[in-house]
């Protein structure tokens, strides 16, 4: 497999890697892209990612089509993609991965943008939403310690004697 691999980049020329370059980084702002990797030409998707692009390809779309809904451009990154993608999301079902826990979701996209969804489902979800919100929250705190004092209106600095709302 790594081989073959090996093979199919060296027969691509260096303006298709650049060109596919450009289009995965064209792609990154994705809401289902994580990041990407190192040399920034693929990308980490979330998990729920994983979960969404499943949910497609069981409702009967092709791997293409089910890619495209996710608002990935075939045409720019290939079908290749698409086709690999949903072969990961087809294993990870396979090996159980999709079961309703929130374990199985990092909850970094709303709720209305994931597809249909069992009430079991919906209720992991939702437990990884809270998870990765509160996560969110304290990231925040640390990035901006006095993040308090800016957001709450009831909040006060005193300066020069005066009470100053809201800054």
């Amino acid at each position: 497999m790594a081989q073959e691999r090996k093979k199919n980049r060296q027969q691509q020329t260096e303006a298709q890697r650049l060109a596919h370059r450009d289009a995965v980084i064209e792609h990154s702002d994705n809401k289902f892209v994580a990041e990407l990797t190192k040399n920034m030409d693929a990308f980490i998707y979330t998990k729920d990612f994983y979960v969404a692009l499943y949910k497609q390809l069981e409702s009967g779309m092709t791997s293409i089509e089910a890619y495209e809904s996710l608002g990935f451009d075939t045409k720019k990154l290939g079908k290749n993609c698409a086709q690999a993608a949903a072969k990961r999301a087809r294993q990870k079902a396979k090996n159980g991965e999709f079961e309703p826990k929130a374990e199985n979701y990092d909850g970094s996209i709303p709720i209305e943008e994931m597809p249909e969804m069992t009430l079991e489902e919906k209720v992991a979800y939702q437990e990884a939403r809270i998870r990765y919100l509160e996560d969110y929250v304290e990231f925040q705190k640390k990035c901006l310690p006095y993040w308090r004092r800016y957001t709450h209106p009831t909040a006060t600095r005193s300066k020069g004697g005066q009470a100053l709302h809201g800054l």
